[in-house]
């Protein structure tokens, strides 16, 4: 007689691919291996997107300026990003992971869950399966990290304990124990805003918020946040691997060739470059037809400082945008703006079991 699907303990994984963007430009250029670069801009108003292992042990990491970067690395080398051909790496992985399971969703280019349960291949064993996986990767000169548990959540976290090139395995009797010694900063959606005012509180790990009571929770992070991060240190997370991905916010950036010093040059960029290209990627051509949650505007200063200005709303405005923009403006203190941002969150027809807790 066979288990009520319901009784079955999932088996979930989660791939990362290990500085997926510098191992993608080596197989196009083995000489990079042997020498620390980055991808990015190394220009003074470039950025860092990644970097290989050698750049990091110099303390090169990813959103770091390139000027920065070359401070730390004096020899560091950038390469230009190539989007498209990332895309078609990307693509080829997931055709590897879709021999082995149809049920995969690609949580970003070079993340991958994963959903093992019914798998027949290796005896049924989720971790010789996914040791199999990374083989393959290996022969297309990628190499991967994964994690392994009974939720999406710990799979998640599980991916960074051997990397590189390495997996763990956290079994379901282990979970609550294991989320238990967590430093909170390692629970997704826990921001430095929220782990600034948790830890003021007196919690720092997985152990003290399965202690702590909701109400106090929900006082620290608002009621939503603090039931879902109590609900995610009990070890509960019962999200499903979707395999037709759900877009969650569409928006656009771009920096500025040269600090804007005027509000009037912001807001041009933001009538000519930003709103199309946001109307583009929505695509809608009436504003008042794009259902949505919330718009945002960001900004990046000189000092590479950045700040965010939302409000809740049902459809799209510009004219909410400008509103936002200005806000936004206000807080600039004198300093340029190097960069200029606007997003539109989408409604959620799953919202209650999003992994993302925004408390920031």
């Amino acid at each position: 007689m066979s288990q009520p699907s319901s009784l079955i303990t999932r088996k979930i994984a989660l791939l990362d691919l290990d500085a997926f963007f510098a191992s993608a430009e080596v197989l196009r250029d083995p000489s990079l291996a042997e020498r620390p670069f980055a991808v990015g801009g190394g220009s003074e108003r470039g950025v860092v997107a990644t970097a290989n292992y050698l750049a990091r042990q110099f303390g090169v990491r990813s959103a770091m300026s390139g000027t920065h970067a070359r401070r730390l690395c004096p020899h560091l080398h950038f390469v230009k990003p190539d989007h498209r051909y990332y895309r078609a790496m990307s693509q080829q992985v997931l055709d590897v992971l879709r021999s082995v399971t149809d049920v995969v969703e690609p949580a970003s280019i070079d993340e991958f869950y994963l959903d093992l349960t019914h798998n027949s291949l290796h005896r049924g064993s989720a971790s010789l399966t996914m040791a199999a996986i990374r083989t393959q990767l290996r022969a297309l000169g990628l190499t991967a990290s994964a994690g392994i548990s009974c939720q999406k959540m710990v799979a998640k976290i599980a991916s960074e304990e051997r990397k590189p090139d390495g997996q763990f395995v956290v079994p379901p009797e282990a979970v609550v124990d294991y989320i238990a010694q967590l430093n909170l900063k390692r629970i997704p959606g826990v921001g430095p805003k929220s782990l600034e005012r948790l830890e003021n509180a007196g919690y720092y790990h997985g152990r003290d918020i399965q202690r702590a009571e909701l109400a106090h929770l929900q006082q620290l992070l608002g009621d939503k946040a603090g039931w879902l991060l109590q609900q995610r240190c009990a070890g509960n997370d019962p999200r499903p691997v979707v395999t037709e991905r759900i877009r969650k916010s569409v928006g656009c950036e771009e920096t500025l060739r040269h600090d804007f010093h005027q509000l009037r040059q912001v807001e041009q960029f933001l009538d000519e470059v930003l709103l199309p290209q946001l109307q583009k990627r929505l695509g809608e051509t009436r504003w008042q037809n794009v259902h949505i949650k919330s718009q945002t505007v960001k900004l990046k200063f000189s000092d590479f400082q950045q700040t965010t200005v939302s409000r809740t709303a049902k459809t799209a405005s510009p004219s909410l945008f400008y509103q936002l923009l200005r806000e936004a403006w206000e807080r600039r203190f004198q300093r340029g703006v190097r960069l200029i941002g606007v997003s539109v969150a989408l409604p959620d027809p799953d919202e209650q079991l999003q992994l993302e807790l925004e408390l920031d």
